[in-house]
């Protein structure tokens, strides 16, 4: 299983286009002059692309319309990718990345029966068996208002707390080493970019998009309980901003 999901992961890469590959330098902004910055105190959950790897007998992954669009997939990879967003999976064998496209009227999969999650406790599992998907045009999967997800620099925020564009920096990510997706180390410079969301974001509540890999990318912040904020601050250079903008729509 392991090794299936990373030979996937492989193949998808090297398919990718050259300008997707990040680098060290994607990751030195100076810190931000913090006059007239907006603080906040924030909490944070992360998110990231499910691999899913094909089996003889699943579900197939369908668009608006029902239509085929991979191969077939173990329920509980049909679950997980629903719940993620974004899913990286095979066509025909071929590699492909789908998102997330909405909430359809059919249900494929009882995913709070396979998760075994309570739908009394948590609502929003009723309707994950019926999502359907559409192909993402970046590698990773496609946040919103055309911006194609960023490992460790997209986050899915709540649009009536942070307009989509917003620039927050965090100083606790600063010097937190990250490992891309080329292999090659970095070290972050503190800041997120708000191009995405989900139904469960809310208020102070931010999702770090952690790439490829499910491991928690920024323990430091990322703790999953609102009971534990931490601070950060809306960018207001214009030059970081508009920077983060033109990286997310490559």
């Amino acid at each position: 299983m392991y090794i299936q999901r990373i030979c996937l992961v492989a193949i998808i890469l090297a398919c990718a286009p050259v300008h997707a590959e990040q680098n060290q330098s994607d990751f030195s902004f100076p810190p931000p002059l913090e006059n007239g910055a907006k603080p906040h105190k924030l909490w944070a959950t992360h998110y990231f692309v499910h691999v899913a790897h094909t089996v003889s007998s699943g579900v197939a992954f369908r668009d608006k319309a029902g239509k085929v669009v991979s191969d077939k997939v173990s329920p509980r990879d049909w679950c997980l990718a629903a719940i993620e967003g974004t899913v990286q999976v095979t066509m025909d064998g071929q590699p492909r990345t789908l998102n997330y496209g909405g909430v359809g009227t059919k249900s494929l999969v009882d995913c709070a029966a396979i998760l075994k999650i309570d739908p009394a406790k948590k609502p929003w599992i009723s309707g994950t068996g019926r999502s359907y998907f559409t192909s993402a045009l970046g590698i990773y999967g496609d946040g919103v208002k055309g911006y194609r997800l960023i490992p460790f620099r997209t986050v899915a925020v709540d649009s009536k707390t942070f307009p989509y564009g917003t620039v927050i920096f965090i100083q606790r990510a600063k010097g937190t080493e990250i490992t891309l997706p080329s292999g090659e180390v970095a070290k972050h410079d503190g800041y997120f970019f708000a191009g995405d969301t989900g139904g469960a974001i809310k208020g102070k509540h931010i999702d770090v998009f952690c790439g490829i890999t499910d491991k928690n990318c920024f323990p430091d912040f990322i703790t999953s309980d609102e009971k534990a904020p931490f601070d950060a601050i809306e960018v207001t250079d214009s030059v970081v901003i508009e920077s983060l903008k033109a990286t997310h729509r490559k």
